[in-house]
């Protein structure tokens, strides 16, 4: 079983919650996040909506990207 953490409150919290923030524009997904901090998935979102972080849809992009180096492949 796992154990509580204390809560975090505060300057703390805001901290906390910029921090995953800018692990989570790197590339990291809130599941990563969640365990990572030990946080449970819905700890982590509620703090990434707390720092005002947009969050990508569900499931991996499996569309392809545009390469800027090659302006040929650009779609209008």
């Amino acid at each position: 079983m796992k154990r509580r953490r204390p809560r975090v409150t505060g300057e703390e919290r805001s901290k906390l919650a910029r921090q995953m923030k800018a692990e989570y524009y790197a590339g990291s997904s809130i599941r990563n996040l969640a365990e990572r901090h030990e946080f449970s998935y819905g700890t982590v979102r509620t703090l990434l909506l707390l720092a005002k972080t947009r969050l990508r849809r569900r499931g991996k992009d499996t569309r392809p990207r545009s390469d800027p180096a090659r302006p040929g492949d650009l779609t209008p």
